[in-house]
């Protein structure tokens, strides 16, 4: 009886020879021009084509072959390889159909999952009342599906549909899931997808316990995988960049002490090797001097390793004390960090620079003292003429200030000694 129920409801829900003959020839015409127009680019006619046979291909009926599972198959692997190209290239966003451009919004991840969603319906007969199974994917779509993921960069995803149609397949006869579609998605698996996510010692132990491949297919696919885990090793050595070993310090012979007399030497020999500087040194310090000379004590006695067999160092003196030489000075960094000077160090460094103890007492004894002895000689040797006590009077009639009359008589006494000055008697 439940025979009779099933034999009925196949006949019922199968097309009729002639509308299916048609159709198929309507899908492989349709499938003629959009491969043309894919290999050509042209992505809405492509796309328009592909909406067009979707809508002659709906899910088959019952579990059981079917004359448009080879369209649904073609016309699947096409739809994935499109979107992928879309998703994967940077199209104008203008030329490209609604449907497209909302894929362009998704995220890799979500991207291949509802590529699998979509196959698992197509292919997933209608009349079962159940979620969609990979158990109904033929092993091409699930080939494709696994190739977009590792173009996508989503792996994981890709090693999730493996694994799924790898637990489900062979529950139905009419889906090829056996010998050479076993083979190349094991393949695609163990040598494409497992390297990728670094899963070398899983992929060898799954070949290792995989008893359904023939000895040959399955030592080829083991020595696969040994290939290509020997040939990343490789080049994960090559780009590692070797440590370099830290530099081994330079040993510094030891200071031997000097005499005087071997001191003296030494300075001789150095300084016939020295250059001297066309310009004149500037004016140091004492600190600095002593710093200086220290500084120039430690390189000319310190030499480099190099030029050690060129330079003999005496030997140490029983007889005289021990001289130690003091190493160099450290460095000061705050010169490398020190700052500009400011207008007024200009200023003040520049008075420093003209007015210097010497110049101002120069000054001072031109300017002031000898105006000062000249009115008081003047004072003492001179009387006053009738014409000195006339402007002696006008002054006091005035009220001048004795400040203005120093100024007069400084400014007479230097007039006074310049002309003394020209006629020869100073």
């Amino acid at each position: 009886m439940a025979t009779a129920t099933v034999s009925t409801s196949d006949k019922l829900l199968k097309p009729s020879s002639k509308s299916s003959s048609t159709t198929e020839a309507t899908l492989q015409s349709l499938y003629n021009r959009a491969a043309r127009t894919f290999l050509h680019r042209d992505v809405a006619i492509t796309f328009t084509l592909l909406s067009a046979a979707f809508a002659l291909l709906p899910p088959p009926l019952a579990p059981s072959p079917d004359p448009l599972d080879v369209h649904r198959r073609k016309w699947d692997i096409l739809r994935i390889t499109l979107e992928t190209t879309v998703f994967c290239s940077t199209p104008d966003l203008i030329d490209l159909p609604q449907p497209l451009r909302e894929s362009l919004l998704l995220s890799p991840q979500s991207f291949v999952s509802n590529l699998y969603a979509r196959s698992l319906t197509l292919f997933t007969p209608s009349s079962l009342y159940r979620k969609p199974s990979s158990a109904f994917l033929p092993h091409q779509v699930v080939i494709t599906l696994i190739a977009s993921s590792i173009k996508i960069d989503c792996l994981n995803i890709g090693r999730d549909i493996t694994e799924d149609w790898l637990s489900k397949r062979g529950q139905y006869e009419f889906v090829p899931s056996t010998g050479e579609p076993y083979h190349k998605v094991l393949e695609l698996y163990c040598l494409h997808l497992l390297p990728r996510l670094g899963e070398w010692e899983y992929g060898k132990e799954f070949l290792s316990d995989e008893n359904e491949l023939s000895s040959d297919k399955r030592r080829e696919l083991h020595s696969a995988l040994e290939a290509q885990h020997a040939q990343a090793l490789e080049s994960t050595k090559r780009e590692t960049p070797k440590p370099e070993p830290p530099p081994s310090p330079i040993p510094i012979p030891p200071l031997r002490s000097l005499s005087p007399a071997s001191s003296s030497s030494s300075l001789s020999t150095t300084s016939t090797r020295t250059a001297v500087p066309a310009s004149p040194r500037p004016k140091l310090t004492r600190q600095q001097s002593t710093s200086s000379t220290s500084a120039v004590s430690d390189v000319t006695v310190t030499r480099s390793p190099r030029h050690r067999h060129n330079q003999s160092v005496p030997r140490e003196s029983s007889s005289t004390s021990a001289v130690r030489i003091s190493r160099l000075p450290p460095v000061d960094h705050n010169l490398a960090t020190a700052q500009p000077p400011t207008s007024l160090a200009l200023i003040r460094s520049y008075f420093n620079h003209c007015f210097t103890a010497n110049r101002i007492a120069t000054l001072s004894v031109l300017f002031f003292l000898i105006p000062l002895l000249t009115l008081i000689l003047r004072r003492r040797r001179r009387l006053e003429t009738p014409a000195d006590l006339v402007r002696r009077r006008l002054l006091e009639a005035r009220g001048d200030s004795i400040v203005r009359r120093l100024w007069n008589e400084l400014v007479r006494a230097v007039l006074d000694t310049v002309k003394m000055g020209g006629g020869g008697l100073v």
